[in-house]
């Protein structure tokens, strides 16, 4: 290819990569942002329960959860419980009900309660707690999920496009990753946004991909269609049951799920995540035992039914295909269930980098054009909407994000609708930055928003020292790193935002540069804008 037809590709590619990554950037600023806080999911589920206690003994966990289902729901049609990992507060213990004819199907989690270390029901504030930051990054808030993951299904097509396309636009990028220079203007975005693009290039090429392939039976399901054509079958190869089994009535007790549960994880090779008891307290009873997803990196975990009357297996799911293997190992990949403590730690820096690089090629875009402007001080409306959004969408989410933290300190815990209202503040907060963002000029906003949410952040901390029981002394002394480390990196990320809004509040916008006219006639080479 001579070097006219490269630069020509090169600068197509330019034009995809601006237009890709901004059509959707807002959303995937917060998407980004949601799934790297999503990493300490369960890690948050506890910091938002400072009430309670970590779990020492999953077997007493268990056990209190058995003791708590045979007291509150004998006759249930089914008991579900989700067994406590590593960095879980509890147990969750769920059932459901026997129904009549007639009646529309009870849901699980309207019949759940949370069982704590000691194995007794536990008393803590109502929260989504780290849940609604997993479920918000693929199903957003206020809208129908179907809307919501075609929504973020064409934002993550969007972003593999801008990747990959800006791989192709910037040909020095690997050399350009050690180059950093400050307060350069547009030349110091375009180092940052670099940086932060090349320097965990693999995961954002691998999130991106397989969050799509997570979403693809949605977003492309001719083929699913034609290979199962009869209703239900898609789901019943893919997540394979034992066989229903109907009431006796002959009574017979529930053997130990403890007992159960340490056989079923010699058999499956890894540590259980759920049990499922069928038909309690009935001599047709039957308990699956499934594998925990933080134990191997594939999602689709085998599981094993046992006859809770002899405590023998009677059914072993089967060993699954290529396919079905791939489809679980691109969740567990995405999702990052499997990973160590070191692992997911690196998960959350790549994350973090990720979303870093989403908001400095949305800033990059408006700092680029406003050298180009006739008028920089008279912005056209294209321009300002683009970077007012950046003002509300960049600074507005993390301040949400903040105010939701302190929702969760600062509500009653007896309020009633009190996890939605933490979940309404988050969004009040933002909206009220999306407000500010339109009435108020640009740089004041900027330095407003990333202050607050700084000193928010780094408040935190020292809240939690004096008006809860697990502050970062307390964690530390009593060993528990992971909520010492939720507090911690709460202030080391205000303290982060906090130099931010300085930098920005001593920023002097550089005088406009006086425009040369150009020759009446330029060559081919002088007419192209040099690629980023």
């Amino acid at each position: 290819m001579s070097d006219l037809g490269e630069k020509g590709f090169r600068q197509s590619q330019a034009f995809l990569h601006t237009w890709s990554g901004l059509l959707l950037g807002w959303v995937l600023f917060a998407v980004f942002t949601a799934g790297t806080i999503a990493y300490y999911r369960e890690g948050l589920n506890r910091w938002m329960r400072p009430e309670l206690a970590k779990v020492e003994q999953p077997e007493k966990v268990l056990a209190g959860a058995q003791r708590f289902l045979a007291d509150k729901a004998p006759d249930a049609k089914s008991w579900f419980i989700t067994l406590p990992g590593a960095t879980a507060y509890g147990a969750v213990a769920s059932w459901v009900p026997q129904t009549k004819v007639g009646e529309p199907p009870p849901r699980r989690r309207d019949n759940q309660a949370m069982i704590d270390a000691n194995g007794e029901p536990a008393t803590a504030r109502e929260t989504r707690g780290g849940e609604f930051f997993y479920r918000f990054h693929f199903d957003l808030y206020y809208v129908p999920y179907y809307v919501a993951r075609w929504l973020i299904g064409v934002a993550a097509l969007l972003m593999l496009v801008a990747i990959l396309s800006g791989i192709v636009t910037h040909k020095k990028i690997f050399r350009d990753f050690f180059t950093l220079r400050r307060g350069k203007g547009q030349r110091s975005w375009l180092d940052g946004h670099n940086a932060s693009a090349v320097l965990a290039l693999p995961f954002h090429l691998m999130i991106t991909y397989t969050g799509l392939v997570t979403l693809a039976v949605m977003l492309l399901p001719w083929a699913t269609i034609a290979a199962f054509p009869k209703e239900g079958a898609f789901f019943e190869a893919l997540y394979p049951e034992a066989e229903a089994v109907e009431r006796t009535g002959r009574p017979v007790p529930l053997p130990d799920l403890n007992m159960l549960v340490r056989d079923a994880e010699a058999r499956l090779g890894g540590k259980a995540g759920y049990v499922e008891v069928s038909e309690p307290g009935d001599a047709a009873a039957r308990v699956t035992v499934t594998r925990s997803g933080s134990s191997m990196l594939s999602s689709r975990t085998p599981h094993i039914t046992y006859s809770a009357a002899t405590g023998k297996p009677v059914w072993r799911s089967p060993e699954a295909g290529a396919a079905v293997t791939t489809a679980g190992s691109m969740i567990g990949l995405h999702a990052g269930r499997y990973s160590s403590d070191w692992l997911r730690f690196l998960y959350f820096l790549c994350g973090v980098a990720g979303s870093v690089m989403v908001a400095s090629g949305l800033v990059l875009w408006t700092v680029k054009r406003r050298e180009k402007l006739p008028d920089p001080a008279r912005p056209h409306f294209g321009f300002r909407l683009v970077e007012r959004l950046n003002v509300a969408a960049i600074g507005g989410f993390p301040l949400g994000v903040a105010v939701m933290f302190w929702a969760n300190r600062l509500l009653p815990v007896e309020m009633a609708g009190r996890a939605a209202w933490e979940v309404h503040c988050l969004f009040l907060a933002w909206g009220a930055a999306l407000v500010l963002s339109i009435v108020r000029k640009p740089q004041p906003n900027w330095v407003a928003l990333l202050g607050l949410t700084g000193a928010l952040l780094a408040a935190l901390p020292v809240y939690n020292l004096f008006g809860t029981e697990r502050g970062l002394i307390a964690s530390l002394w009593s060993g528990d790193t992971m909520l010492a480390g939720i507090d911690a990196a709460m202030l080391v990320f205000g303290l982060a935002f906090l130099a931010l809004a300085r930098r920005v509040a001593r920023h002097k916008p550089a005088a406009p540069r006086a425009r040369r006219r150009a020759p009446a006639i330029q060559p081919v080479e002088a007419q192209m804008e040099p690629a980023e």
